[in-house]
């Protein structure tokens, strides 16, 4: 069995190798910007399609939305660590598209190979470590990111289940554990031939914010309990 542990070093690389076909100095990462969610679209297949991201602010319309795979289209909600005014961000959700409705749509090249919801997160630790100052990097908790672990990802086909709250973040014996949630359905998935196509090809994702990682790996906070 491997343990998630040693998944988080071969996610790591898994990133570098599977994300080819996109520049990967391309994909920031490193803040909740408004485009976060076409890098994480870009991250995640490898897709080289430029995107558009919807920004809600409304978890209601977050809820209604759905991604476009032509023209790409993915949508984003940011979750907040706390209810205070200004409140740094925690979670970012991503909906976008699969890596087969895209080569389905715009052909062989348009993405490669999916590396989960937890590579990204992998990625945006990578990125978050490398943007640190050296004084960051001295002070950093969890083996200065090196005891940081990679949790497989929670995968469901069902959108209510992908949005129930989950613990994303633990510490246990001094390391963080990152879990990210999913939601799959393949474009060519027999068990969805006959679904509304809004439905299918749709790759949903849970990720940790960047700004909230830092804060977790400089001490400057803890991780928030699921409600």
């Amino acid at each position: 069995m491997v343990s998630s542990f040693s998944l988080s070093i071969s996610v790591v690389a898994l990133v570098l190798t599977a994300c080819s076909s996109t520049p990967i100095a391309t994909v920031k990462l490193v803040s909740t910007s408004e485009q976060f969610c076409v890098e994480a679209q870009a991250a995640i297949v490898g897709s080289t399609i430029p995107a558009r991201n919807d920004l809600h602010s409304d978890l209601v319309d977050f809820t209604k939305s759905k991604p476009v795979a032509r023209p790409l289209i993915t949508t984003q909600y940011v979750w907040p660590e706390s209810t205070a005014l200004n409140a740094m961000p925690m979670m970012v959700s991503c909906k976008m598209k699969t890596a087969d409705h895209l080569v389905s749509e715009y052909g062989e090249g348009a993405a490669g190979t999916d590396i989960g919801c937890g590579g990204v997160n992998a990625l945006t630790l990578q990125r978050v470590l490398a943007s640190m100052k050296l004084t960051e990097r001295r002070r950093a908790l969890f083996g200065g990111g090196k005891n940081v672990v990679i949790e497989p990802d929670i995968v469901t086909a069902l959108g209510p289940i992908w949005l129930e709250p989950y613990a994303m973040a633990r510490i246990d014996k001094g390391r963080l554990h990152l879990q990210a949630k999913a939601m799959r359905n393949d474009w060519l998935d027999p068990r969805y031939l006959t679904a509304p196509p809004q439905f299918r090809g749709t790759r949903y994702c849970h990720l940790v914010a960047p700004e909230y990682l830092r804060r977790l790996l400089l001490g400057e906070t803890e991780p928030v309990n699921a409600s």
